[in-house]
């Protein structure tokens, strides 16, 4: 399952303690990818830290495949094409401007 809490604006809630359960945004809980959970992280913070990264995959216990790596590049493209689509009609430039940079970095095979 994958949630929207990598969303701007999204919020966590404290650890409650052992057997509790929270739900944030369950009308955007679905079956997804695994890899869909990291698109956000590959192309913000992780662009140009690669360090980052690695920190992420360290805890996470492994390394992505190279299926979930072209996955995770198709996500991505998505993702931006998405940012851009809603962005533009909507009037949200800061919107825009986060899917621009990942398809450019895309083309140039260098992100994600």
């Amino acid at each position: 399952m994958t949630d929207s809490k990598t969303l701007p604006g999204s919020k966590t809630l404290p650890d409650t303690g052992p057997g509790t359960l929270a739900v944030v945004d369950p009308e955007r809980a679905r079956p997804h990818a695994v890899v869909f959970g990291v698109v956000r992280l590959a192309c913000g913070p992780w662009v140009g830290r690669p360090d980052l990264r690695a920190a992420f995959f360290e805890g996470y216990g492994r390394e992505l495949t190279d299926k979930e790596e072209r996955s995770l590049r198709c996500l991505a493209a998505l993702d931006a094409a998405s940012a851009i689509s809603w962005g533009v009609p909507h009037h949200d430039p800061e919107i825009v401007e986060g899917g621009r940079p990942t398809l450019a970095g895309l083309e140039r095979g260098d992100a994600a």
